[in-house]
């Protein structure tokens, strides 16, 4: 309620007692809607610090403050060196002005998230602070102020409806009215003093501002808070408070949902996972289907032919077998051998990749508990760490963060070898997609440290889109230390041979800019 009209009036007459007779020495902003006005007078400096941001709209009033010395910007220089001569408290309006010399006088329009400050100079609209709201140009002193005739009478000829009487109510008073009956009360002489009382508490120049929740209330509310006389002092208290608990939030906000995405991520992979190895394991297997075949290498083929049926001696029935055309059926044998083997392996390696999956999903689910349980700013910034968000660079590769680690993607087959040859160290992580051609991947390891699992799966996926394999369910990715990494005399851009190698099985995925 700090932009409450009855909060402003209260305001209004303090700054005037603290204000008037100092100059503007300076009018500055150096963060995305907040403004600061310098005065100066009688050796002394106090400020006015307007944070008018679209969710966050408060005054406060600091008696120091570190100007920065870069990203800061001066703002209405024509005020510099004015003197405050008055500060006119608008009636029944949400806003005031700061009166100055040679005909200037400053706005401030307290409309929630549509707040802004506006200069008038000889009563006619000169600039604003917030360009963006184009309405506000339009905006003219003389029509701010509203008389309004709030006697006993006028209540009662409006029939008590309050909309009228008093623009300036919000829903908090409202709310204060509701609980107290007047909207259920039919006789006029209590509404009224219902109406009266609440009058007297909002003009008492009692100002409550919420322990657990920073919030300023003209009300007395019935939760723990702290009693000002003060609006200024309640205005400071309520700003430092405000923004002590908003950052600690944001940021603990942002920490769970980081760690949250990961842990959904996680949760998928093993899902989708553990989906594919049941389909696998339950479908019948190629070295089954190709001992049926060798068992029946008697039986002559049509060289077009694309299936055969034979008795399945594992199941006392005949099954239907599908061949490659023109192939006898050993070597249509020997092909379901080859699968059976990269069947086995792909177990073996989703089998391996999904409890390393649920080891990261139990250390996230962990450190979301961690995080939830943190209740000061400094245990916060131990767990803040960089994003997995690319990063523009000047080298002429593509370059990824992903989880503090860098990544390097060639573009081409020379950038591969430029990457693979010149750039890469030989404790660096080399990635490549499995038998197809594709892009060089690098996850730079100047300190020789173990690469987590986790991220190295998550540079594959960039790999394996990198590569003709980038619409495949998987694709197998080979990965290695640099060191094991060598292009021979005489081989094409971007052919290199290893001499070391691990493969993990992924689902392609694009790193987006």
């Amino acid at each position: 309620m700090q932009f409450n009209y009855y909060f402003l009036k209260s305001l209004s007459e303090e700054l005037c007692h603290s204000l008037v007779g100092q100059r503007i020495s300076s009018a500055f902003s150096q963060n995305k809607d907040e403004l600061i006005l310098c005065f100066t007078g009688q050796g002394s400096e106090c400020f006015i610090k307007a944070n008018l941001d679209s969710q966050t709209s408060l005054l406060s009033f600091p008696t120091v403050f570190a100007r920065a010395k870069k990203n800061s910007i001066d703002l209405f220089g024509d005020l510099q060196g004015q003197e405050v001569i008055d500060i006119r408290q608008f009636l029944n309006e949400r806003s005031f002005s700061i009166k100055l010399t040679e005909d200037y006088e400053l706005l401030f329009k307290l409309h929630g998230r549509h707040s802004n400050v506006l200069l008038f100079h000889k009563g006619a609209w000169q600039s604003m602070f917030k360009k963006s709201i184009e309405k506000d140009k339009e905006t003219t002193l003389a029509a701010l102020d509203r008389p309004i005739d709030q006697s006993d009478a006028a209540i009662r000829a409006a029939e008590f409806n309050l909309f009228k009487i008093y623009p300036t109510f919000d829903k908090h008073i409202k709310a204060h009215l509701k609980s107290q009956g007047f909207y259920d009360e039919v006789n006029q002489k209590t509404r009224l003093s219902i109406l009266h009382e609440l009058l007297d508490q909002l003009n008492d120049g009692q100002f409550y501002v919420s322990v657990d929740s920073p919030d300023l209330k003209l009300l007395k509310p019935a939760v723990e808070h702290q009693v000002f006389t003060s609006p200024i002092s309640a205005s400071n208290h309520l700003a430092r408070e405000f923004f002590t608990n908003h950052g600690f939030s944001q940021l603990k906000n942002k920490l769970l949902a980081q760690v949250n995405k990961e842990i959904k991520k996680s949760e998928s992979y093993i899902n989708q996972n553990d989906n594919k190895l049941a389909e696998i394991e339950n479908r019948r297997g190629y070295e089954e289907l190709a001992n049926i075949l060798m068992a029946n290498l008697h039986i002559k083929v049509e060289p077009a032919s694309s299936n055969i049926e034979l008795f399945d001696f594992y199941s006392n029935k005949p099954i239907k077998i599908k061949l490659k055309p023109n192939l006898s059926l050993q070597l249509n044998a020997e092909n379901l051998y080859r699968k059976a083997k990269n069947q086995n392996k792909e177990i073996q390696i989703l089998k391996k990749n999904i409890s390393a999956k649920r080891i990261l999903l139990e250390s996230l689910k962990n450190k979301a508990q961690e995080i939830e349980s943190i209740r000061d700013m400094k245990g916060l910034k131990a767990h803040e760490k960089p994003t997995s968000t690319s990063i523009k660079t000047s080298t002429p590769f593509m370059e990824f963060n992903i989880e503090g680690f860098q990544v390097f993607v060639g573009k081409n087959a020379r950038n591969n070898d430029l990457l693979t040859q010149k750039f890469a160290k030989k404790d660096d992580l080399w990635l490549h997609a499995r038998d197809v051609s594709g892009s060089h991947v690098i996850i730079r390891n100047p300190n020789g440290l173990n690469i987590p699992m986790h991220v190295v799966e998550r540079v594959a996926q960039i790999a394996a889109w990198h590569s003709k394999r980038k619409s495949d369910t998987l694709c197998p990715v080979i990965y290695t230390p640099k060191k094991f990494v060598r292009k021979p005399k005489g081989a094409l851009p971007g052919q290199v041979l290893l001499s070391k190698e691990q493969v993990v099985l992924v689902e392609p995925k694009r790193q987006k800019n």
